[in-house]
């Protein structure tokens, strides 16, 4: 019976703890109970993480109005499917069954308080439409980033069905400092690590090619900071008339999710939460001037101001825990850094590394600030402070020529 579980639906039972007799099906569970509503579960509730899972994509969205949890805005809806189906075909419905995708029709988690996953054939079609065949929606995130903001693929085509604005569960809503871990890109190859020590890569995966300048953000507030490549900042080729975002909204390799122009050749790519709203967003600094937007996507600058100075190294950090991004520049070993995204005189100023150091800038303790730290040549210094003096963290990790870049995750996110 085990093995013609694993040859039948080997996704699913790899990746669902207990035997292969221990999936819980819709059929099994009481009437009124969540798994037999009709809804498919939502991705943070079998992950941990609001993003589709790997191996999935959006295939359509929804937007529900009134339920309080976006400000006032729209919430939306997204469905990821699983990509392929294998040899099996779709016909004119666009979706396969789970038995082609190595899945199961269950419920989550094998929890019939929880709603189903892999059991609904059905696509609103707005996102991935060159994909005419994908698997059952497998789980839903919940965004209050406009789909087409969250994906390209996405289109404007609205659907709408506000009885589910109050479809909602606590891993929707990740609170806690978004703890910061190093990562080095040798580009392609991104290596990351889950802790602040020597050792192996925890994963890697590639994205980008030489040139591109990576960074890494929580680009729709799902708690995980994901990878993302700038192209056309280094040398401004032949044909560059602008920055091109390429960015990852699923952790691990594939293809960006979001792309986008912003910003000029030259410019120096950042992203944080100039507003409070969340997720962060992209910005540029461009010679001391910052232009910086409040969407992922192209258009105007929506806070523009000056600070620093051609040759300056730019920084951006929550420096006072009150959920908004600060900014600031390295200039030498001197850090001068300011509370708010806007001109003005340093709210701190200190010195801090060797110049000759690549300055990063995370949270590194868990205490909800983000403070400082240098790069050289595979060795991290990391202070817990915003303040000079000797790091508090020191390790090897990475080598000569790669670029750090710091990621994160709210534990239990």
């Amino acid at each position: 019976m085990v093995g013609s579980a694993l040859v039948t639906v080997p996704g699913s039972y790899i990746l669902r703890p207990g035997t292969a007799y221990a999936a819980v099906v819709p059929g099994d569970c009481p009437g009124g109970s969540r798994c037999r509503d009709g809804y498919t579960e939502f991705c943070c509730s079998m992950t941990g993480l609001n993003t589709c899972p790997p191996g999935t994509g959006v295939s359509g969205w929804w937007r529900a109005e009134g339920s309080g949890y976006c400000g006032g805005g729209p919430r939306y809806y997204m469905d990821c499917h699983a990509l392929t189906c294998g040899s099996c075909g779709c016909g004119g419905s666009g979706t396969c069954g789970p038995e082609c995708v190595g899945a199961i029709c269950a419920c989550a988690n094998d929890n019939c308080g929880l709603r189903k996953v892999n059991c609904v054939r059905f696509r609103y079609g707005q996102c991935n439409q060159h994909i005419a065949c994908m698997g059952p929606i497998t789980c839903r995130v919940v965004t209050c980033v406009a789909p087409w903001e969250w994906d390209s693929s996405c289109t404007h085509t609205d659907a709408r069905d506000d009885n589910t604005r109050f479809h909602d569960a606590a891993c929707l809503h990740p609170t806690g400092p978004l703890f910061a871990y190093p990562a080095t890109v040798t580009l392609p190859t991104w290596e990351m690590r889950s802790g602040l020590s020597a050792g192996p890569p925890t994963s890697a995966f590639d994205l980008g090619v030489p040139g591109d300048v990576p960074l890494a953000a929580d680009w729709t507030g799902a708690g995980i900071a994901t990878a993302a490549v700038v192209k056309g900042v280094t040398h401004g080729r032949l044909g560059d008339e602008s920055l091109t975002w390429h960015i990852r909204q699923v952790s691990g390799a594939g293809q960006p999710d979001l792309v986008f122009n912003y910003g000029l050749p030259g410019d120096q790519p950042v992203a944080g939460d100039w507003t409070g709203k969340g997720w962060e967003t992209a910005g540029v600094f461009r010679a001391g001037q910052w232009l910086l937007r409040n969407r992922n996507s192209a258009g105007v600058p929506d806070i523009s101001f000056d600070f620093g100075q051609a040759g300056d190294i730019p920084v951006v950090g929550d420096w006072n825990g009150d959920g908004i991004d600060g900014i600031g520049v390295v200039r030498g070993t001197r850090w001068l850094l300011k509370h708010f995204p806007s001109a003005g005189i340093p709210d701190l100023e200190f010195d801090f590394g060797d110049e000759a150091g690549i300055p990063v800038v995370g949270d590194w303790n868990g205490n909800g600030v983000d403070t400082i730290g240098r790069f050289s040549s595979g060795n991290w210094s990391l202070r817990d402070q915003l303040s000079d003096g000797p790091p508090d963290y020191g390790f090897t990790y990475g080598a000569a020529g790669s670029v750090p870049v710091v990621w994160g995750r709210i534990l239990g996110g």
